[in-house]
């Protein structure tokens, strides 16, 4: 029996895809306890039943199947695909400002004592926090130069972070007025057809 065209969209479709790749680690452990095959024994392929186990994780994507029923989400996502090139913009000078003041951190506070600030990567994590305002606080400088770089810090993260919103804002006010102008011709057209009929 052939495939017909339709069902073959179907079958090669991201979400089921997603669905084959969640369901596989399953079944394959399955068949190798069937032909007597202890997995936890075989070293060379656990790290790749690992990898396999990882990818069941991707069944949390199939919520977004649910994106074709909800106004909102396709609001959401069409706001962020009409404003892709901002948060892209917005994306680069973070990692710019990340690298600038990870470096600057690192080569003013290495020589202290017990420092978390070993290596340029590893006062990454403690730039990413700082200038997004999240601001743990399980890495701080303690020089006084390294705390005047964290300030530069936090206020480059603020105005990085607050520009693009408004052109964001925007989009979205775009966004949603699209909808609500398709909404408010779908009921008008559907008053008409009623009053026809009647």
């Amino acid at each position: 029996m052939f495939l017909t065209l339709s069902r073959f969209q179907f079958l090669v479709g991201i979400m089921n895809i997603v669905d084959m790749i969640a369901i596989i680690p399953f079944y394959l452990e399955l068949g190798l306890a069937l032909f007597g095959i202890d997995v936890a024994s075989l070293s060379d392929i656990k790290g790749a039943l690992l990898v396999v186990r990882v990818l069941r994780v991707l069944r949390v994507v199939r919520i977004l199947k649910l994106g074709r029923y909800s106004s909102g989400m396709r609001t959401f996502a069409l706001t962020l695909k009409s404003s892709a090139r901002q948060l892209g913009m917005m994306g680069m000078v973070l990692s710019t400002g990340v690298v600038f003041f990870s470096t600057l951190l690192y080569f003013v506070e290495k020589d202290e004592k017990d420092t978390p600030f070993t290596s340029i990567p590893a006062a990454f994590w403690w730039a990413i926090v700082t200038m997004t305002t999240v601001g743990y606080g399980d890495y701080v400088p303690v020089t006084v130069p390294g705390k005047l770089i964290a300030s530069g810090a936090i206020i480059s993260g603020v105005l990085v972070l607050a520009l693009p919103i408004t052109i964001i804002v925007d989009n979205f006010m775009k966004v949603s007025g699209k909808f609500e102008t398709v909404w408010i011709f779908k009921n008008e057209a559907l008053a008409e057809y009623v009053f026809c009929i009647k």
